[in-house]
């Protein structure tokens, strides 16, 4: 029996050894996954990224879970503005061979977003490429290149890169679409009038409230001098889209014949029947002629609503009151006359997509409360 009992305390004690064994053991790999942790965070601190990556990918090899901590530094310095380092924190994430492929997918996006931030936008577009032959329904990817491609003027591959989100999305966008369809016309204008007005016309079939695609058909219609179709045209965009229709006012003086002949009756009328001042001024500052300035003037019978009004009528009126006349001439040039519906960013001269949140036909005039 005693026989019986000193074994089993020699097996307890080997099994109460081996238990602390594997605990200083455990504790001694926790050490070493933290020392390089932290020897990194030290060169980091000390702006050294180049050590502080060998470690972190020491970090890496010890800890597969530290990938994640990895990412999340490449994020930081994008963040900073410091698109070298992310750069190089992702493309090291990329030469692993053990990388899960969810994490693969997570540099690919990363490297592209920096690639992008920092202007490198061909080197951006290859990586949500291989992003999306490795998910080719991912959405963030797939807007990440409609981006670039537009930012690029390469309408027709936006435009099926659109196609591809429509699918996925389930929705049709038609007013996108359109525009996509107006650029195109626009680049071909010059070289091939007549597919320039195919485009233009799918554009305006497809949403109507395509200002831009009106302003082509137009400028189209001037080129010809198809005056009958020029008026029916310009009536049509003032009926979908009549706020961008003072756009089209230096292009309708250019051609005086028009102008003459239809033009000034058939810009009266607009303003008769919509009281749109940023039609009135634009009419006013596109006139050269001192006489022929005070005589649209009375006829329009234009009068200050608001303080913007009153400025650039004052830099219209340069023979009254020079001084002023001056400074609102200076102050027009800088002034932000239109704001994206979208997000609210306000921009000098229009655009047809929003800087900011790339919406398309976001842009409107800027209204003030009448004085």
């Amino acid at each position: 029996m005693s026989l019986i009992a000193a074994a089993l305390l020699v097996m307890a004690a080997l099994y109460w050894r081996q238990i602390q064994d594997d605990e200083v053991s455990e504790r001694q790999r926790e050490d070493d996954r933290v020392s390089p942790l932290l020897r990194g965070i030290n060169y980091l601190l000390s702006d050294e990224p180049d050590l502080a990556l060998q470690e972190m990918v020491q970090v890496a090899r010890l800890r597969s879970e530290a990938a994640d901590v990895y990412m999340a530094l490449g994020e930081m310095f994008r963040a900073k503005g410091e698109i070298g380092r992310a750069v190089r924190i992702h493309q090291n994430i990329l030469a692993r061979p053990d990388v899960a492929k969810d994490l693969y997918l997570q540099a690919h996006l990363a490297l592209g977003k920096d690639f992008q931030v920092g202007g490198l936008l061909d080197r951006s577009l290859r990586q949500y490429e291989k992003a999306l032959t490795l998910q080719s329904d991912h959405i963030g990817a797939l807007e990440a290149s409609l981006r670039i491609r537009e930012l690029s003027s390469e309408w027709t591959e936006a435009e099926a890169l659109l196609s591809r989100l429509e699918q996925i999305q389930g929705d049709s966008l038609h007013l996108h679409r359109a525009y996509l369809l107006a650029e195109m016309a626009a680049s071909c204008i010059a070289e091939d009038s007549d597919g320039a007005m195919k485009r233009a016309e799918k554009a305006l079939a497809l949403d109507r409230a395509c200002a831009h695609a009106h302003i082509v058909l137009i400028t189209l219609y001037l080129d010809q001098s198809d005056f009958t179709r020029v008026k029916e045209a310009l009536q049509q965009m003032w009926d979908a889209a009549s706020e961008h229709v003072h756009l089209l006012v230096p292009a309708i003086l250019a051609n005086r014949k028009f102008y003459q002949k239809y033009g000034y009756e058939v810009l009266m009328r607009f303003w008769q029947d919509g009281k749109d001042e940023e039609l009135a001024l634009t009419w006013l500052e596109s006139i050269e002629k001192p006489e022929y300035l005070k005589k649209l003037k009375r006829a329009l019978g234009l009068s200050a609503s608001t303080l913007r009004t009153s400025l650039r009528l004052a830099a219209i009126e340069s023979a009254e009151y020079e001084s002023l006349s001056l400074h609102a001439a200076q102050w027009r040039a800088q002034m932000k006359r239109f704001v994206c519906h979208e997000c609210g960013v306000e921009v000098v001269e229009l655009r047809w997509q929003c800087p900011q949140c790339h919406a398309w036909g976001s842009m409107h005039a800027i209204r003030e409360e009448v004085l």
